[in-house]
């Protein structure tokens, strides 16, 4: 007979699952702006680059905020961590997005949007990763 996992463990194996997908995420963007700049060039690689960071950059914070703490914690502090992460992570996007638009000259708007899309809809492969 199984033992139950204790509270502890499925914390901990949860958050492996998390990062590993973040990871997961930073290799399939690297993989595919390497094809952006081997077919598109430079501008397009390094506005697709950003667009994914634009992305990728909020979740990392989230799952900080989340998974940050160690140890077991009361439900109502969890659920405010997770208003906390999801806030934080829609303001961080909100200004890496205005900043990389008004800052960056030139940047390639539509390789800009593909990598944050790209970015985003990975966000696909989590089901899959995290169950395992």
């Amino acid at each position: 007979m199984n033992k139950p996992l204790s509270s502890s463990a499925i914390l901990s194996a949860k958050k492996r699952a998390i990062f590993r997908f973040i990871l997961l995420q930073c290799c399939l963007i690297v993989f595919i702006s390497v094809g952006v700049l081997l077919f598109a060039g430079g501008l397009h690689w390094y506005s697709f680059i950003l667009g994914a960071m634009s992305s990728i950059l909020p979740s990392i914070y989230m799952a900080w905020r989340i998974f940050g703490h160690k140890g077991a914690r009361p439900a109502k502090e969890v659920v405010s961590s997770f208003y906390r992460g999801e806030a934080g992570k829609l303001v961080i996007t909100a200004i890496l997005l205005s900043l990389a638009f008004v800052l960056i000259k030139p940047l390639s708007a539509e390789a800009f949007l593909a990598g944050f899309g790209v970015a985003i809809l990975s966000h696909w492969l989590s089901p899959f990763l995290l169950n395992r």
